[in-house]
């Protein structure tokens, strides 16, 4: 418990330290774009190979469910309908090539 309970507060005391030490302080126009690009990189980094894996035998499925889903969902509000299309991609893709 003592190790949770250390690890836990070394961890907030690393993500707090920025904040309070930068007060203030103007951040770097480079700076501040990289930090709003980095969440959509690193996102894209974590989920580009389990699109590729999803279907070992087909990647191309996982592929078009992907790009699928980005089509409908530019013109469609809300989640369901670039998910359902994304399913239905994916389950046309593997079924038909």
């Amino acid at each position: 418990m003592a190790v949770i309970i250390g690890g836990a507060i070394v961890n907030y005391v690393i993500r707090v330290a920025p904040v309070l030490l930068s007060k203030g302080r103007r951040m770097p126009p480079f700076l501040a774009t990289f930090l709003n690009i980095m969440p959509v990189a690193a996102l894209g980094a974590l989920i580009f190979p389990g699109i590729i894996e999803s279907f070992p035998e087909k990647p191309i499925a996982g592929i078009a469910g992907v790009f699928v889903a980005a089509l409908v969902s530019y013109f469609a509000d809300g989640l369901v309908f670039p998910v359902v299309a994304a399913i239905a991609a994916s389950w046309f893709t593997m079924r038909f090539f």
